[in-house]
């Protein structure tokens, strides 16, 4: 798979977990527990990617499959934290802070290696993430101060950065799919005794077609989500480099309220068209060595104008 290709596979998962926020917030609303959620979202992925990738996973070597144990531990602390948040702040700070992992990324970057991001790296993620401050905050309501949601959120998009780090380092040596299918078996694991210490398991009833539509709609949500956005993810991940990873697959911040505004019928507002224009500016900008065009442009001219003096 070449980068471009990769990009699109990167493009497509913020796509599919934008569609993803109107599933959850149709999941959320019906009365589920977050917990449930998250365990019927990753035991359905969990299936399908051990059902449709068995033999490949069973030939997997030890260090594929402890790599997928070790990097299934900040998946589910990455959710965990930032689900446990939004209970305890609003859904605008919650989104704002939780993206805040395409900055902490570069840090990230430089702890673990000593190595600094691009400036113009830097800039784009800078412009992604202002684009989603302008989608995702309601500056006319937003609480002031800092509470305990806000605080844990911000442990959940630092687990969300590591994530992304390690899973951009591993995956480069590994299979991305076995990588996935055991991140997928631990979240499963870790989101159900996150589920019996919170809320229990879900109550459906079979008679009941709105009963019955919930769960359908988990289900869905756990194999497009789950399972087909996160191998996306993981295979995008190892044709590219981890900071133009994350700030492609944060459009998902954009293709979000797009899908509110098609389904729910959500007002379209000028916040939002400025905060897409400006996350795409970060999307291209991440892709385009602006400095490299501009000395070319540069050297174009100048040849242009030596070819006009002789």
């Amino acid at each position: 798979m070449n980068r471009n290709i990769a990009r699109v596979v990167l493009l497509s998962a913020g796509l599919i977990w934008g569609f993803g926020f109107v599933v959850n917030k149709y999941i959320l609303d019906s009365g589920w527990d977050d917990s449930q959620l998250l365990f019927v979202r990753f035991f359905t992925a969990a299936i399908f990617i051990f059902a449709i990738f068995l033999r490949r996973i069973i030939k997997t070597d030890k260090e594929t499959i402890k790599s997928g144990l070790f990097l299934g531990i900040f998946l589910f602390l990455g959710f965990f934290f930032q689900t446990w948040g939004l209970e305890e702040t609003t859904a605008s700070k919650n989104a704002l802070i939780t993206a805040g992992y395409i900055v902490f990324l570069p840090l990230i970057i430089y702890i673990f290696e000593r190595k600094i991001v691009k400036i113009k790296t830097l800039l784009a993620a800078l412009i992604t993430f202002i684009g989603i401050i302008v989608i995702s905050v309601d500056f006319k309501n937003i609480q002031s101060g800092i509470n305990i949601g806000d605080f844990l959120t911000f442990i959940g998009a630092i687990f969300w950065g590591i994530h992304i780090y390690l899973l951009g380092k591993v995956v480069k040596k590994k299979d991305p799919v076995v990588l996935m299918a055991f991140q997928l078996l631990v979240v499963s694991i870790l989101a159900f005794i996150a589920m019996q210490i919170k809320a229990g398991i879900p109550i459906v009833d079979f008679s009941e077609w709105d009963s019955l539509k919930i769960l359908l709609s988990g289900i869905l949500i756990g194999f497009f989500a789950s399972f087909i956005g996160f191998v996306f993810q993981s295979i995008g991940q190892k044709h590219s480099n981890e900071t133009e990873a994350a700030i492609l697959i944060s459009t998902e911040s954009v293709f979000g309220p797009i899908f509110a505004i098609l389904i729910y019928h959500e007002i379209f507002n000028v916040n939002l068209i400025i905060g897409m224009v400006m996350v795409f500016l970060g999307v291209v900008l991440s892709e385009i060595d602006i400095i490299e065009l501009l000395r070319k442009t540069k050297n174009d001219r100048a040849n242009v104008k030596d070819k006009h003096l002789n």
